[in-house]
């Protein structure tokens, strides 16, 4: 019968196992980057979040509503107070003003492994979700910034800003 610091030695050796399993398994996390800064964010299965800016036509807000699908990103329907800035897209259907005198049309079907996006100094522009808001400008400047979803070891969003 092994002794007691065999026992010890192997329920140490089996946390240290599921600990490194359960730390290597890949997580789905939302990452941010202009190719030198990237920000790691979570971003839940099916979440909304929205991309917003100031839309440099029209000089007008713009919202952009998204969910998180797997490891796609969907568009879903973009709202401004100008219903120009609404045409731009050129969407077939309906543009409906809403209570809040914001003009809204959904968007067809699609489907995007990543958004790139021009940062501007007079773009506002924003990501967000109910748990986090993400300046662009004040986190990368002027820059062209990708976001996609990725996979990561659970370990190395452990140590990454992901809330």
């Amino acid at each position: 019968m092994p002794g007691r610091n065999s026992r010890l030695a192997l329920a140490a050796l089996l946390i240290l196992l599921v600990t490194g399993v359960a730390l290597a398994t890949p997580v789905l996390v939302v990452s941010i980057g202009d190719g030198t800064t990237e920000i790691l964010r979570g971003l839940d299965d099916g979440e909304p979040f929205v991309y917003s800016y100031q839309q440099s036509i029209y000089d007008v807000p713009v919202v952009e509503e998204f969910i998180r699908a797997g490891d796609r990103l969907r568009l879903l329907r973009v709202r401004s107070s100008d219903i120009r800035s609404v045409e731009y897209f050129r969407w077939d259907g309906n543009i409906v003003q809403d209570e809040k005198q914001m003009w809204t049309q959904d968007a067809p079907p699609n489907e995007h492994q990543q958004l790139v996006i021009q940062v501007t100094p007079l773009g506002d522009q924003r990501m967000s979700t109910s748990r986090w808001t993400l300046n662009l400008l004040d986190q990368f400047g002027r820059a062209i910034v990708t976001l996609r979803v990725d996979r990561r070891a659970r370990a190395l969003t452990l140590f990454r800003d992901t809330r």
